[in-house]
């Protein structure tokens, strides 16, 4: 790249190439002495954390065995480019894009965006979020390169695909090809991962896929259909023989939450080299939409804590959707992040499934700063107690004020019936929650004061 494209200064080109020789061995001092050069060109409101996650490797932290694994075992080309676009453009140069413009003009950017470039699926999973929208629409090529195009512009560079099946969708590895600034995360059902495919990937360098495990081999295939689990685990082994950096999402039902936080579901990830665990709490929209699968507030309590030993025990990182909201201040739905369905709606959440603008018809910047996406924002947070981050199921009246006075609509037939049918029962629900998580809130924050008079930070 040239000093004229304003994404990296010659300076800043020469940190980052030092940087990638530092890390591609694996060895703890050399690591150390890459956070060290990463923080000198990091911008000043983010260098603590950087200086975080030094320390929590210098400390011999599973952290460290995390950065050993990225450094020592991912293809070459997979770790520049983890390095690279990742670290590199979303979190270092993407922050001064994405600061820079909002001072200039006022409005915000996200920090990723998510793509359904198609909702046709191989599967039929039960209670699948997305299983009601049209599948018969795919979003226009064109439209999807322009999409991160205008985002690139914007300070994004971290680009989430999802659907359906992303990898029904022609091309999806081609516009990862073409976009190489560009990093994409890929959630798929992990049942089109050929060797071919992989291969594709290895090359490219700049895909991390997330693949979707229900919990133990029982608990996979009878969500998702017989045999799933072993072609998963199976995607796994090559996946990390390819060098290729996955790591699994799951959704977090009232039958399977201790599943995902035992040692007998994480332990054989860690060891197939998944990197990063996403979980989402069942939410009740979407195919045959319920509450029944949804976990109570005290099984929540309980994953949520089951997942802190497990992130500070094994080398691995595990995201709780809704347990650490705490971290990011909350809900980030429209705030840090936007979902673009298969027919273009422009969403500010996967699990909100109402929209009012298309992207066939207004640039990304306009749809992310629309008056929709702006009312959502001034409520942020929802709720002073941050473990009740939801506007649907902690707050639920509060997403039925929003969508009253936006005059947001439905993306699909249905969408509508966390407003209409559970009514009463989300009420009831976020009550609960209210009574279960409010002890636990109150005690997060104690020790945070605690914490605060004993460091003088």
């Amino acid at each position: 790249m040239g000093r004229t494209d304003g994404l990296y200064t010659d300076i800043q080109r020469l940190a980052i190439n030092e940087i990638l020789k530092l890390v591609a061995g694996g060895d703890k001092k050399k690591i150390i002495r890459a956070f060290d050069l990463a923080e000198k060109i990091t911008p000043d409101q983010y260098k603590s954390a950087v200086r975080f996650v030094r320390e929590k490797v210098r400390d011999d932290h599973p952290a460290l065995f995390m950065a050993q694994r990225l450094t020592g075992k991912l293809a070459p080309r997979c770790r520049d480019r983890f390095v690279e676009c990742l670290i590199i453009n979303t979190l270092l140069r993407g922050i001064d894009k994405r600061h820079d413009l909002e001072r200039r003009t006022g409005r915000l950017a996200p920090t990723t965006l998510l793509i359904s470039p198609t909702m046709r699926c191989n599967l039929s999973c039960e209670g699948c979020y997305a299983g009601e929208y049209e599948h018969q629409k795919d979003l226009e090529r064109t439209l999807v390169q322009r999409i991160v195009n205008e985002g690139n512009e914007m300070g994004v560079y971290l680009f989430t695909f999802l659907g359906g099946e992303p990898f029904l969708y022609p091309g999806l590895l081609d516009i990862a090809g073409e976009n190489p600034h560009s990093y994409f995360q890929v959630f798929t059902n992990g049942t089109l991962l050929g060797n071919r495919v992989i291969q594709e990937m290895a090359e490219t360098g700049n895909i991390i896929p997330m693949l979707s495990v229900e919990g133990t081999r029982e608990e996979t295939d009878r969500r998702r259909g017989p045999g799933i689990y072993d072609t998963v685990m199976n995607a796994m082994d090559r996946l990390g023989e390819a060098g290729i950096p996955f790591g699994y999402s799951a959704t977090v039902t009232r039958q399977n939450y201790r599943t995902l936080i035992s040692d007998e579901f994480v332990d054989p990830l860690v060891a197939k080299g998944a990197l990063i665990g996403w979980h989402f709490l069942y939410m009740p929209i979407g195919r045959d939409a319920g509450v029944e699968m949804m976990p109570t507030p005290e099984q929540r309590e309980e994953f949520r804590q089951g997942l802190l030993r497990i992130r500070q025990t094994k080398a691995m990182f595990p995201v709780d959707f809704w347990g650490d909201a705490p971290y990011v201040g909350g809900c980030i739905a429209g705030k840090h992040y936007a979902h673009i369905t298969s027919e273009g709606w422009v969403e500010p959440c996967i699990f909100t499934h109402f929209a009012v603008d298309n992207i066939h018809d207004m640039s990304l910047l306009d749809a992310f700063n629309s008056p929709y996406f702006r009312e959502i924002r001034s409520r942020q947070p929802f709720n002073d107690n941050l473990l009740m981050p939801c506007m649907w199921i902690d707050n639920p009246r509060c997403s039925r004020e929003i969508m009253a006075v936006t005059g947001a609509r439905p993306t699909h037939d249905g969408a509508d019936v966390m407003l209409t049918d559970l009514q009463e029962e989300l009420d009831r629900y976020s009550a609960e929650v209210d009574r279960v998580n409010g002890p636990a809130w109150h005690c997060m924050q104690a020790n945070r004061e605690t914490t605060k008079e004993a460091t003088g930070r």
